[in-house]
């Protein structure tokens, strides 16, 4: 059967309107969101907490879909997925299974983020466990192992990438010599394809127009074919250690990808046989925060773990010219969305900032503390006027933001 632009559209336009979050990023995986109603104005106010429980260790963001809401965390050597009602924040079900924590030079924890479709939730470890699930009941559907089924290669810091769902297909990255991207039957986990050689990174795959997937792994940016797998086009941007994690940001028929030691950013021309840069630069060194895009600006947040970490900046880029219009200090390694036209930034220290996603400077309308500790790198989720947060030792809080 062909797959056509227009049966794309057809199976993407719901999850559009629909109010649901069904990934890592949203809809589209460019964390944004364009539901109305989020308050702005909260003057000496701050938003009332619907609820909050504790998940454990790691960096899972949440999920909603059909007013449930999911992430999963780490404690005493297992990993387990919440379902939650997200209203009440009540237990549905929850699925745990064996899983280190895997600390190395942080905390540890889980590390990639469930994705739901057509009722059926797809979960990975940072060790290489897949599971589908019922998203209503939790029950198995089936199960495989990246490293044992497909001849994974576990990258340093764990398997970090959330599955991508398209159609009657499940796309996951392995790192295999032999496949490092796969592509799975949705309702038997059967193979469908294996390509690539390359060791996997800590992105999530993206579906690019309706034929191509962009995944950013350890040796830079690969365009497969949907279909066959096949790789089409592929540009060069190693990253020390292999860290190369912000989601690629699509602008047109170009490709923003950055990453941090040193290495910084770049906006690739995929319209050449042979993808080139327009242009590079490093003060754009974004090593995990994925960018938001409004028109022709994008803002991320440029720094890196460790020491260094509160020399970080949230900034305003010129995609067209790759000119800074502004910066701002004070988030530490955070996280952001874009509803419609605010950002959301979630400061490394639990601080959540809203502040007009405008080119000419920052200007910030509200700011609350949410969370405590440090090292908080999940990018908060916006769904039906709530705004789930997570911190990076499992505090899980929900607030009421909008209508």
């Amino acid at each position: 059967m062909k797959f056509s632009p227009f049966c794309f559209l057809l199976f993407i336009l719901p999850s559009l309107f629909a109010k649901d979050w069904p990934n890592f990023g949203g809809p589209l995986r460019s964390q944004f969101s364009d539901e109305v109603g989020l308050k702005i104005n909260w003057g000496d106010e701050e938003p009332r907490k619907l609820w909050q429980m504790d998940v454990g260790l790691g960096y899972s963001s949440i999920i909603e879909v059909d007013g449930l809401a999911y992430t999963q965390g780490n404690k005493d050597g297992r990993n387990t997925l919440y379902c939650v009602n997200a209203v009440t924040g009540k237990i549905v079900w929850k699925h745990s299974y064996p899983c280190e924590k895997a600390p190395k030079f942080f905390d540890g924890g889980s590390r990639a983020t469930p994705t739901i479709q057509d009722g059926i939730l797809y979960l990975c470890s940072h060790e290489g466990d897949f599971y589908a699930l019922d998203a209503k009941k939790g029950t198995i559907l089936w199960t495989r192992n990246l490293i044992k089924d497909f001849q994974g290669k576990r990258p340093m810091w764990g398997y970090s990438g959330s599955p991508l769902v398209v159609s009657e297909k499940m796309i996951i990255e392995t790192g295999s010599p032999a496949g490092s991207l796969i592509c799975l039957d949705v309702k038997k986990g059967s193979l469908l394809w294996r390509e690539g050689k390359n060791e996997a990174g800590y992105a999530s795959p993206i579906l690019n127009k309706s034929n191509e997937i962009l995944i950013f792994n350890e040796f830079g940016l690969v365009i497969h074919d949907f279909k066959t797998g096949k790789i089409k086009k592929q540009y060069q941007h190693k990253t020390r250690y292999g860290i190369n994690a912000a989601q690629p940001l699509i602008y047109g028929n170009n490709v923003f990808v950055s990453s941090a030691y040193g290495k910084g950013a770049a906006l690739i021309d995929l319209t050449k046989r042979v993808p080139s840069a327009i242009w590079e630069s490093e003060a754009y060194s974004c090593q995990m925060a994925s960018l938001v895009r409004k028109g022709r600006y994008s803002f991320g947040i440029h720094g890196q773990a460790g020491g260094r970490s509160d020399q970080s900046k949230l900034f305003c880029l010129d995609l067209e010219t790759g000119k800074e219009k502004w910066s701002e200090k004070g988030f530490g390694l955070g996280t952001l969305v874009l509803v419609r036209d605010h950002l959301v930034i979630l400061s490394d220290r639990g601080e959540i900032c809203l502040a007009e996603a405008h080119s000419e400077g920052f200007i910030e309308k509200a700011r609350f503390q949410v969370l405590s500790g440090k090292n908080n790198w999940t990018p908060p989720t916006y769904v039906n006027g709530r705004m789930h947060c997570r911190s990076s030792s499992g505090s899980w809080v929900c607030l009421k933001m909008g209508q």
